[in-house]
């Protein structure tokens, strides 16, 4: 029985995502493109720091709605929406494994939730937040065809 509620949470949030899905930008040229976590910067206290293994934190927006992406051992998928400049991620199904003490995956999940933002400057992707998160800055990694 818990096992078909858990299917049928999935089933509605996918549906739900889905159905949230409106027309894009044409110039989404972020998408279908894979990302890797290389910086954070933070607002408060005014900080800068480089993430020591970037391809182990990945952000790949799947087409004009969805993305999926790595947290160190935990996959996460969403949905997105864009308007302008201004960019919201919603979380969806996410495993939560614990990963080790020296893994940024909590803190990589948390910033994805808070992101209002972004900016895209060719091969690097800035999410940014009005929160003391600041910016988090991804490098490409390549095409996800």
């Amino acid at each position: 029985m818990l096992k078909r509620v858990a299917i049928a949470s999935v089933l509605i949030v996918v549906i739900t995502l889905v159905a949230a899905c409106g027309s894009s930008d044409s110039s989404d040229d972020f998408v279908g493109v894979s990302w890797e976590w290389k910086s954070l910067a933070e607002t408060a206290p005014a900080t800068r720091s480089v993430v020591p293994e970037p391809q182990n934190y990945t952000l790949l927006f799947i087409d004009e709605c969805l993305y999926s992406a790595t947290a160190d051992c935990n996959v996460l998928n969403g949905g997105y929406e864009r308007s302008g400049d201004s960019l919201t991620l919603t979380a969806g199904p996410t495993t939560l494994a614990s990963c080790g003490e020296e893994s940024r995956s909590e803190q990589y999940i948390a910033l994805l939730s808070e992101v209002d933002g972004f900016r895209n400057d060719g091969s690097e992707l800035v999410l940014t937040s009005g929160s003391a998160a600041g910016e988090m800055t991804f490098a490409e990694a390549g095409s996800a065809s």
